[in-house]
């Protein structure tokens, strides 16, 4: 038992008050999953009480009653379960616990445990108004650590006192950037880590409040971009927000106005930062498609074309050519050169379907998991600026068509309502494909599905199939 500021403190008191600390305010629950994370049931965040240990919860149940009565934490709300909140006095025993000084402007970044001084304002129990938020914020924290146990990920996370910063902004001056969050997930043994903003979505932001947040990203990316080039920012902040939503029957239209709101507000930035919508029974799926490598998805993209590009009917490319560079690890693609894409600013793979007249459609395969926005945003960048790249006016480059891959449940249509540039759009993306590669199934953009055995869907757009 060790002394704190003259306080006896257990190990088990200890834990108690750091991941109060951490989290600022737990219910019972809550904190038995934090300090027994292999107890989280597996079909968090839906569990019943049977499922939990009742002698350790009744073991942390006198353990908070004795750190109330050393008025170490105080109960913060009134309805069941009832919200524990470290008092000022057991602040200051956190921050000696942490060996932080009582300093202001003491500050750290809070990853690696690495944390920081913040006055007790900050650590104040949550407003009755804001309560909602913040469970979702730790309904997400525990759902993360299941994810990490059942699949031996390792997992860190700082809330929005350690991620907002200030920025200049041209016309509006200082502002803050303050997403809910951010989180890394790494795969252990491996350098490879996944880093995210979060922002936690209770489904009541109306479209102006969408589109000054996402216009907030746009504008600090601005801001820490000058001089510095997209792969140089991948090292050092994020390049995908994670909006978890509350919805469940209605994530589809909740989507329809995030995505209209992203993508009229962030501008240039749709091809660096990607997002994602997802809900709470979402995020497996998308931690797992997210880790999977890039290496691996492709593999099985390349094994799904190569008996496409052999296909007696195909005239086209990857076959043997001076003009457009092959890539010789998946050679069912085509690559720009490197020059081009570091101009791009990112690596599109695709194919070439030559025409009678001796022109080229160009299938860009692009990654497309539900409900994400990169795709799309990759899409219009290239079609942009297609006519301008060296390669694709050797080729005669003339249609670009998007093939969208995913594992697991297909996306919905693209809809562009309530884009700014939505005739744009629609004229873009008037044909498309979409791509099962793990099931090798095909799809128009009507949704009719195409027996690759029948049709190659490399020459599904050279005459009237899709009509």
């Amino acid at each position: 038992m060790e002394t704190l500021r003259n306080y006896k403190i257990s190990e088990t008191k200890e834990q108690i008050i750091q991941q109060l600390f951490i989290y600022r305010s737990l219910n019972i629950y809550q904190l038995y999953f934090f300090l027994n994370r292999l107890e989280i049931p597996s079909t968090y965040p839906h569990y019943s009480l049977d499922q939990l240990n009742r002698d350790k919860i009744r073991s942390l149940y006198n353990q908070l009653s004795q750190l109330k009565k050393s008025e170490l934490v105080i109960e913060s709300s009134k309805q069941p379960p009832k919200q524990y909140t470290l008092s000022e006095e057991g602040l200051s025993v956190a921050f000696q616990m942490n060996n932080i000084p009582e300093v202001e402007g003491y500050r750290r970044t809070g990853w690696n445990a690495e944390y920081g001084y913040f006055p007790y304002d900050l650590y104040r129990p949550v407003k009755e108004r804001l309560q909602k938020h913040h469970q979702h914020a730790i309904d997400f924290n525990v759902m993360l650590q299941l994810i990490c146990i059942k699949y031996d990920l390792e997992y860190d996370y700082i809330d929005n006192r350690y991620s907002s910063v200030e920025y200049n902004n041209e016309e509006k001056g200082k502002r803050i950037f303050r997403p809910d969050g951010e989180f890394i997930v790494k795969v252990k043994n491996s350098n490879e880590k996944f880093h995210f903003w979060l922002e936690l979505d209770m489904g009541t932001e109306k479209s102006h409040l969408l589109f000054d947040k996402f216009e907030k990203y746009k504008q600090y990316l601005n801001y820490v971009s000058e001089g510095v080039s997209h792969t140089e920012l991948k090292g050092s902040i994020p390049k995908s927000i994670l909006f978890v939503t509350t919805s469940q029957k209605h994530i589809w239209a909740r989507w329809q106005n995030v995505f209209r709101n992203y993508m009229n507000s962030i501008d240039k930035w749709g091809t660096y930062l990607n997002l994602y919508v997802c809900n709470m029974e979402m995020i497996e799926h998308l931690i797992l498609a997210h880790i999977q490598s890039a290496k691996e998805t492709n593999t099985k993209l390349n094994n799904n074309l190569r008996p496409l590009i052999q296909d007696k009917s195909f005239i086209g490319q990857p076959k043997p050519s001076n003009a457009v560079r092959q890539n010789t690890v998946i050679a069912s693609f085509c690559n720009l050169y490197e020059e081009e894409e570091e101009a791009l600013q990112w690596k599109p793979m695709f194919t070439l379907t030559q025409l009678s007249n001796k022109e080229n459609q160009v299938f860009l395969y692009i990654k497309f998991d539900r409900y994400e926005t990169n795709g799309i945003s990759k899409v219009i960048d290239f079609f942009g600026k297609m006519k301008s790249i060296p390669s694709m006016k050797q080729v005669n480059a003339k249609d670009l068509i998007p093939v969208f891959y995913y594992a697991d449940e297909k996306p919905k249509s693209l809809i562009f309502e309530g884009c700014d540039q939505i005739e744009q759009f629609k004229s873009i993306f008037k044909y498309y494909l979409w791509h099962n590669y793990d099931t090798n199934e095909w799809f128009d953009m009507n949704d009719h599905e195409i027996d690759s055995k029948i049709i190659n869907p490399l020459n599904y757009f050279k005459g009237n199939n899709h009509r």
